[in-house]
């Protein structure tokens, strides 16, 4: 089984990608926190986690979810992670393990385009398809070392020393507080929709963020239609990404 959690399609597209050339099934994470999803049957021997990191570490739902006892208790004996990022991934990998309960036999870094628009230029379109190609050729090296149950996990004092400095703060921008709607806002609801918290709801035809914090994954800021949504003062001149809107311009 491949769970996954993905807020703009990187991880999503990776752990697809990877149940393709594995044989396997994947699962979102925020479907099975949403009851969407009952049960999915995939390897019983092999668990995979893709998901993106967050301030050097694990998103809060995936923290969660490795912790729920159901899922350590039923672990394949093989367990590899891909973690999505635009630069490096720190020591997430090693959260993992910890918050698994056990170490991870392989873990992979798999650079995909930049989405994190709060606080820098998205990329174009241009160089996320030069990223989701060499991605491609990486995920199809990555399949073959998870079908041979290859083992990779490497770590060190500093990669673990810049998730214990930034981790905390991912706390604090997890805060919906910055989060507004534009008068571009037609109210569509798709923020709503595509929110893994359920921290959205539409009222008199406009999003208002009801939880004080999220997942902090952009779902709705980047996948707004209309570039409606904004987090503080600095989103409003910066483009937006989704990953089909990518692949859409790439055809």
């Amino acid at each position: 089984m491949i769970y996954y959690f993905s807020g703009t399609g990187n991880s999503r597209y990776a752990a697809q990608k990877l149940a393709l050339l594995t044989g396997d099934k994947a699962v979102n994470i925020a479907s099975i926190y949403n009851g969407t999803v009952k049960s999915v049957v995939g390897k019983s021997d092999v668990t995979g986690f893709v998901f993106p990191v967050y301030f050097s570490g694990l998103p809060e739902m995936v923290k969660r979810f490795a912790s729920n006892p159901q899922i350590r208790e039923n672990l394949g004996e093989y367990v590899f992670c891909v973690i999505t990022c635009g630069a490096e991934t720190a020591a997430a990998d090693k959260m993992l393990s910890k918050t698994l309960g056990r170490s991870v036999d392989l873990s992979i870094s798999l650079r995909m385009p930049d989405n994190y628009v709060i606080a820098y230029e998205p990329s174009d379109s241009r160089e996320a398809l030069s990223r989701l190609a060499a991605a491609d050729s990486k995920l199809e090296k990555v399949a073959q070392a998870i079908n041979q149950q290859g083992t990779y996990f490497k770590t060190h004092f500093k990669k673990s020393a810049v998730t214990f400095f930034m981790y905390p703060f991912y706390g604090v921008f997890r805060t919906t507080r910055f989060y507004k709607a534009d008068s571009k806002c037609t109210g569509c609801g798709l923020c709503a929709g595509v929110c893994p918290d359920k921290a959205i709801e539409i009222k008199n035809g406009r999003p208002v963020w009801i939880n004080k914090k999220c997942q902090h994954c952009t779902a709705c800021i980047n996948r707004c239609p209309e570039q409606a949504i904004q987090f503080g003062p600095f989103t409003k001149n910066r483009g937006r990404y989704y990953i089909m809107n990518i692949k859409k311009q790439g055809e």
